[in-house]
C-alpha cells in the first residue's frame, strides 16, 4: 500500500483509525507500507510528508499519461515541472472572492416567538478570561480610580508558551506518531457545541482509547456520549463550589488532571465546546504537563463562534471580526474598531470573581457595559444575543435588541453578544496603490 493510499484510508476508515492508534507499527506492517514511508508517517514532519504524498500523486498521474499516449501529456508536463520545485506547490484553500458577486451578509431579522425557550445550561465548565479573575478589592479599593489590575503579558502568552514548549521535542528518536495518533501523555479535546453530533472522529478516538477520561461538559447528552465511548470516564463538575473563587476552582481542576496523568500516563480530558476557547484549565494543564517533559496536545473542535458564524450569517472575510472576553473588554482600554464586527463572550459572569450561580449580578453589570458601548455605537444600534444550540435537535436562540435595551433582554444569562459593524471602514489608498503597482505575470 502506498503512502497516499494509506493516508486516504486512514482518513475515512474508522476501523483502521482505531487499529493505527493502538498499534501503529503493526498496522503499517500489515498494510505492507514500506519502511521509508513508515518513517515519514511516524516522524510527522509536515513538509516531508506533504512532499512525499505529492510526489506519489504526480508519479501516478504521469504513469497514467504515459500509458495512454506513450508521452507525457500537457498536464503531466506541468506537474513534472512543479515537482522539481517543492516550495512552489499551490496554496490550499479557496481562491480570492469576487467582491461584486457575493450576497450581502448580515444576520437575518429575529422572528419573535418562533424559537422555543430552552433551559439555560450551566456556565461553561472550566472557562474564564484567560487572565483569570480580577484581584479581590478591599474597601479602600472601591474608591474611584483605585482599582489595581495586574499586568497580563505573561497570561496572554500561555497559549503560545504551550505550543512553543514542544517545538524542540525530537519525535524521530522514538518513531511514535504525534497528535491524536499517539496514546501517550495528555490529550485535551472538545466535545463541540451540539451534543454528540459535533464531536469529531479524532476526539472520539481519544476518548474511547484513553486509559482514563475526565470531563467537564454543560449538558447530560454530551456526558452520556462520553460515558458510552469510555464507561470509566469521570466528571469534574463536583469541583465547582458555590461562593468559591473561580481561580481556585480551576487550580483544583488542573491539579486533578496532572495527578491523573502522573498516575496513568495516558489521559484524555474533554471540555464542552472547543477546549482552547476561554478554557484556562485546559491550556494550563497542557503547559504544566509539557514543563515536566510529558507529551500533551489539544485537538480542535466546533466552538460557539463557529456556530455563530453559521446561524447569524456572518462572513468575516467581508465584515471582519473582533473577539474579546466581556470582563477583559471592560477592564482594559482596547482600541476596537466600530466598522468591524465585535463578539463579547461570557456575559453571564461579567465582572464576577466567585462562582455564584445563577449569576444574579449579570443584568446590573450589563447596564455598565451598555452605557460604555453606546458611547461608540449609539443607543439605537442593534445587537444580537446569541446562544448556540447545545442539543441534537434544538435550534439557536437569537434575540435582536437596541443597545440601550441590552440589560432588559430575555436571554442574557446564556448568551454571547454580537455587535454588527457600524459605518464603513476607511479606505487605505496608499496600500491600494502600492499593491496595484505590482505586476504579476503567469
Amino acid at each position: 500500500m502506498t503512502l497516499l493510499e494509506f493516508l486516504a484510508a486512514l482518513a475515512t476508515d474508522t476501523t483502521l483509525m482505531s487499529e493505527f492508534r493502538r498499534s501503529p507499527h503493526e498496522t503499517l506492517n500489515s498494510r505492507n507500507v514500506t519502511a521509508e514511508d513508515q518513517r515519514a508517517l511516524l516522524a510527522g514532519d509536515p513538509i516531508a510528508l506533504r512532499r512525499a504524498v505529492y510526489a506519489e500523486q504526480i508519479a501516478a498521474r504521469n504513469a497514467v499519461a504515459h500509458s495512454s499516449t506513450g508521452l507525457p501529456n500537457a498536464e503531466a508536463k506541468l506537474e513534472m515541472v512543479s515537482s522539481q520545485k517543492p516550495d512552489t506547490m499551490p496554496m490550499e484553500g479557496p481562491p480570492p472572492h469576487k467582491p461584486d458577486t457575493m450576497p450581502m451578509e448580515g444576520p437575518p431579522p429575529h422572528k419573535p416567538g418562533t424559537m422555543p425557550m430552552e433551559g439555560p445550561p450551566p456556565h461553561k465548565p472550566g472557562t474564564m478570561p484567560m487572565e483569570g479573575p480580577p484581584p479581590k478589592r478591599s474597601a479602600a479599593s472601591l474608591e474611584a480610580g483605585s482599582v489595581h489590575i495586574e499586568p497580563i503579558d505573561n497570561e496572554l502568552n500561555l497559549a503560545q508558551d504551550a505550543i512553543l514548549a514542544e517545538l524542540g521535542v525530537m519525535r524521530f528518536e522514538d518513531q511514535d506518531p504525534c497528535g491524536v495518533w499517539s496514546t501517550k501523555g495528555l490529550t485535551v479535546v472538545g466535545t463541540g457545541i451540539r451534543a454528540g453530533v459535533h464531536m469529531t472522529v479524532e476526539s472520539r478516538l481519544a476518548i474511547e482509547q484513553a486509559s482514563r477520561v475526565l470531563y467537564l461538559v454543560a449538558d447530560p447528552i454530551s456526558e452520556a456520549c462520553i460515558r458510552k465511548l469510555n464507561p470509566t470516564a469521570k466528571s469534574l463538575w463536583h469541583l465547582y463550589q458555590t461562593g468559591k473563587p473561580r481561580i481556585e476552582i480551576y487550580e483544583t481542576i488542573i491539579a486533578t488532571i496532572l495527578d491523573e496523568l502522573e498516575s496513568v500516563g495516558d489521559l484524555c480530558v474533554a471540555f464542552y465546546g472547543h477546549a482552547g476557547v476561554l478554557t484556562y484549565p485546559a491550556w494550563e494543564s497542557i503547559r504544566r504537563a509539557r514543563a515536566t517533559g510529558k507529551r500533551a496536545r489539544m485537538l480542535p473542535a466546533v466552538s460557539a463562534e463557529d456556530a455563530l458564524f453559521a446561524d447569524l450569517g456572518i462572513d468575516i472575510g467581508r465584515a471582519g471580526l473582533q473577539s474579546y472576553e466581556a470582563t477583559r473588554f471592560m477592564y482594559y482600554k482596547y482600541n476596537f474598531d466600530t466598522s468591524v464586527g465585535l463578539v463579547l463572550w461570557q456575559l453571564t459572569v461579567l465582572g464576577e470573581i466567585e462562582w455564584n450561580p445563577p449569576h444574579a449580578g449579570a443584568r446590573p453589570r450589563l447596564e455598565v457595559l451598555a452605557a460604555y458601548l453606546m458611547k461608540f455605537y449609539g443607543p439605537e444600534h442593534e445587537v444580537f444575543l446569541y446562544h448556540a444550540p447545545e442539543l441534537p435537535t434544538s435550534r439557536p436562540l437569537i434575540e435582536r435588541v437596541a443597545l440601550r435595551d441590552l440589560p432588559k433582554a430575555e436571554f442574557i444569562s446564556i448568551s454571547t453578544l454580537y455587535i454588527p459593524p457600524c459605518g464603513q471602514p476607511r479606505v487605505n489608498e496608499e496600500n491600494m496603490r502600492e499593491l496595484a503597482r505590482i505586476e504579476v505575470r503567469n
